[in-house]
């Protein structure tokens, strides 16, 4: 049976902020105490509103902990699409021999394109990049065809 503490407004327990964390992160076990030591370390130095509530517990801010499993989550998530984009004058090359695309592959990068700026993966700029791109390199045959 857990314990309630009379608490500021606002303001959770260390345990409640790692469950909030872990649910945020969709973490399966809930007894998973791998944030807990990080948020209580950085109430002890007054990171996400953290402040000392009687003698020997801290609470820190909920509007904080949701920020900081939101930012993780995000990390999270860029990890995930992690891309070596390291171009240099060899791929370059191998890049212009590539051969055109068809309709459906254009289709398709472009659902994921929309799927990576969607989870802001990607900043707008690149999409538009990118969706150019996929513009060029399907229209590329006919372009050269005209010629």
């Amino acid at each position: 049976m857990t314990k309630n503490y009379h608490l500021d407004p606002g303001y959770v327990t260390i345990p409640e902020a790692n469950k909030i964390v872990l649910r945020i992160l969709g973490v399966a076990n809930k007894d998973d105490k791998s944030h807990y030591n990080k948020i209580l370390n950085g109430a002890k130095k007054g990171l996400y509103g953290g402040k000392k509530h009687g003698s020997r517990m801290y609470q820190v801010r909920r509007e904080d902990i949701i920020q900081y499993a939101e930012e993780l989550l995000q990390v999270e998530k860029i990890n995930l699409f992690d891309f070596d984009l390291e171009t240099n004058a060899k791929e370059i090359e191998k890049l212009s021999k590539l051969p055109d695309i068809d309709q459906n592959t254009a289709t398709k990068l472009y659902v994921y394109l929309k799927t990576l700026k969607f989870h802001e993966i990607i900043t707008q700029e690149a999409f538009h990049d990118a969706e150019k791109k996929i513009i060029l390199r399907m229209n590329m045959g006919k372009l050269t065809h005209q010629t």
